[in-house]
């Protein structure tokens, strides 16, 4: 069973309310042995984000959309942005698992990234209640864990 920690917890809640000082913090003093189960809760968090946002819509067109508005943000902050890998990875994870064949780990993390960023930032909903989801987010984890027993 997967060790969620309270540190882990509070770096995610930091990262998603846009308290980027303290995320950094947590994240720099959060133990190598920490990261595997902290990767877990990211990606649980990611996909209940999703769901919630979505509400189960996740076709190629609505997804296209979507990393369209993340594009435009980057470009007006002249960021880097590779909005074909973000896409790539959102239609894998609806249903078009082949295409995780074309990313790396480091792909995937970072859209994850991306998106609970992007998702959190622009609904206050979301933020306001980001324990909740971070609760879902662990329910999440223990069914992902029984479905592999």
């Amino acid at each position: 069973m997967t060790r969620i920690t309270h540190e882990q917890r509070e770096q995610l809640k930091a990262f998603a309310t846009g308290d980027i000082d303290r995320a950094q913090h947590l994240s720099t003093a959060m133990p190598d042995e920490d990261w595997s189960s902290y990767r877990l809760l990211h990606a649980a968090l990611f996909a209940v984000l999703l769901n919630n946002h979505f509400q189960g819509d996740l076709s190629p067109q609505i997804i296209a959309d979507f990393v369209d508005g993340i594009r435009r943000d980057y470009k007006a902050a002249n960021i880097q942005f590779n909005s074909w890998t973000v896409e790539g990875i959102l239609r894998a994870t609806a249903g078009e698992e082949h295409l995780f064949e074309y990313f790396s780990s480091e792909d995937v993390i970072s859209t994850q990234t991306i998106v609970v960023g992007r998702l959190t930032s622009y609904d206050q909903n979301v933020s306001d209640n980001i324990d909740v989801f971070l609760d879902d987010a662990e329910a999440l984890i223990a069914k992902w864990e029984q479905g592999d027993q």
